[in-house]
């Protein structure tokens, strides 16, 4: 069940978010926020373009199997002007925000990152102990 591995992490995440970033908060002290316009993580950055080149990649495949011409070659075009694209439009959502919004946005975004980070050292470690 997914179920079972979803809730441990996700108690463990909460519990050192719990021990180490609510004493910072209650010191007055605010987390970093970027000066410049907000922008989408790097690592969420690498997370859309795996997904779009796993999922234009398929895409190619399953549309050369059904013409019956090679397309191989296309899928490198496709994937970088798709990443391209999602990201140019992931930033321009992100500097839609209004500027008193972007420490909450900012915060919500490093706090996704560390989530998604949570899952992947889980995994990594199931996987090694196996």
């Amino acid at each position: 069940m997914k179920i079972k591995k979803f809730i441990p992490v996700l108690l463990f995440v909460l519990i050192v978010a719990a021990v180490a970033v609510v004493p910072v908060f209650a010191q007055g002290e605010n987390p970093p926020v970027p000066v410049s316009p907000l922008t989408l993580p790097i690592e969420l950055q690498a997370m859309v373009a795996a997904l779009i080149g796993y999922v234009v990649t398929q895409g190619i495949k399953s549309l050369s199997a059904l013409i019956g011409f090679d397309l191989s070659g296309w899928s490198a075009v496709l994937t970088a002007s798709g990443v391209t694209t999602i990201i140019y439009f992931i930033t321009a959502l992100l500097s839609a925000i209004p500027v008193s919004a972007q420490p909450s946005v900012a915060i919500g975004l490093t706090l996704l990152v560390s989530i998604l980070g949570a899952f992947g050292i889980h995994n990594t470690v199931k996987s090694r102990a196996a």
